[in-house]
């Protein structure tokens, strides 16, 4: 069955009961490559039909590939048996008939682009640098189609973006090596030479490093360590946590608990973003929140499980590749007025963080984190000075963000803009 004809069948069966559908076809073209010469060349064509379905107030989910009529049918029935066979605490009642009603736009474009020019355009370009020894890394370009059904709407929708992630060796005695990714939503940004030699500069910038000196220092943190900072906090902001008390923030909605410069917010219907979504998979409606606003914890988020458990709304935020967990769509930490170069000339005594390690140990409960800097720059008086490696932060995540800055500029991440960030004093072991 081709995507129209899956449609149609879906749409005739949800108009009769309560099923809901959603089919994801995701087409990529990957190019994979080592030393000059490209290793690896393949397309990829995945199809996946997803079906919930609601059979006297409880829900049953299946999901199937190689669609035909005849397993649409089959994953019905495996789905209304697994809601009869379920023991719920909660009774789920109709939904789906609210949707945000802003358009949102994407680059069809990209999809046009002949990616093999791409990929020897790569090689060509880096082949002519003396001084890079050799790289890898990966180009991918994604032609998403999807749609969604349940008793009260349908809705289509295609998105197209290109990834590319690289690995810069030098060639100097002492080998130095530097990565950078990027995500290309528009066909106008797309500047795939500029990752590669931010990856170049990467890889110089961090050459011979020593250990660092204990002591207290200004942290300033790319905007790749801001953004795993801040997915720490998020974690902590799932209503279910808030509720059972297993997050550090379950006392401290509506409270001031952070640097009065941390402004993030959820915005799921912004152009060219990858999480732009008007409705979650649930079938509730999504829409702006402020999570954080000026340092005050403001929202967490629920899904339909959880917002009848708890007696509460659903946020719209809960979406099929999470397992129907909460998860926000796109994330604007809003930045800062002062240039990274100004932040950087001002520090006497610093570090510019490029690695962190040890983030998948922190502790959700406390909020209580123990890290390692593994690859950062000494800034002394403004100016850049040795390469070091092996520096342990330790604290909480409260107290740590107390104080903070972030910078003008801003990194994209396809469904996240976050800043260079600068705190003051940190003591580090």
């Amino acid at each position: 069955m081709n995507k129209e004809e899956i449609f149609n069948y879906c749409e005739k069966i949800s108009k009769k009961e309560e099923v809901t559908f959603k089919y994801i076809k995701n087409e990529s073209e990957k190019g994979e490559f080592r030393n000059f010469s490209i290793e690896n060349y393949r397309m990829n064509n995945i199809d996946r039909l997803f079906i919930r379905v609601i059979d006297k107030g409880k829900i049953g989910s299946y999901s199937i590939q190689g669609i035909t009529k005849e397993k649409i049918e089959k994953g019905v029935k495996k789905a209304k048996d697994i809601a009869r066979n379920k023991k719920s605490e909660v009774k789920f009642e109709n939904f789906g008939k609210d949707i945000n009603n802003k358009k949102i736009k994407y680059d069809s474009e990209i999809e046009k682009i002949d990616f093999s020019k791409t990929l020897e355009k790569i090689k060509e370009n880096l082949t002519k640098d003396k001084y890079i020894q050799g790289y890898l890394g990966g180009v991918s370009k994604n032609h998403i189609e999807s749609f969604f059904i349940n008793p009260y709407l349908s809705k289509e929708n295609k998105i197209d973006f290109i990834s590319l992630s690289s690995l810069v060796i030098t060639k100097n005695k002492k080998k130095s090596s530097g990565d950078f990714s990027s995500i290309f939503t528009k066909k106008e940004d797309i500047d795939i030479n500029q990752t590669f030699m931010q990856a170049k500069h990467n890889a110089y910038t961090l050459m011979d490093p020593v250990n660092g000196e204990k002591g207290e220092y200004t942290l300033i943190f790319t905007p790749e360590i801001t953004r795993e900072f801040f997915e720490f906090i998020l974690s902590g902001t799932k209503g279910e946590a808030i509720e059972k008390k297993n997050s550090f923030l379950h006392d401290s909605l509506g409270k001031k608990i952070f640097s009065e410069n941390i402004n993030l917010k959820e915005d799921p219907t912004i152009d060219y973003f990858l999480n732009s979504s008007r409705i979650d998979d649930e079938g509730f409606k999504t829409s702006k929140k402020n999570i954080i606003n000026k340092g005050i914890f403001r929202k967490p988020i629920y899904n339909l499980y959880e917002s009848i458990k708890y007696n509460k709304k659903p946020t719209g935020n809960a979406f099929l590749e999470n397992g129907f967990n909460p998860e926000y769509t796109n994330l604007i930490q809003e930045a800062g007025t002062k240039k990274i170069e100004d932040m950087i000339s001002k520090t006497k005594k610093g570090i510019l963080v490029y690695e962190i390690l040890g983030f998948h140990t922190n502790k959700i409960t406390t909020g209580d984190f123990s890290l390692t800097i593994s690859s950062g720059k000494v800034i002394k008086d403004g100016n850049f000075k040795e390469t070091i490696t092996n520096l342990n932060l330790t604290g909480n995540l409260k107290e740590l963000f107390k104080e903070i800055e972030f910078s003008k500029e801003q990194k994209f991440f396809g469904s996240s803009l976050y800043s260079f960030s600068k705190i003051q004093k940190v003591k580090l072991i």
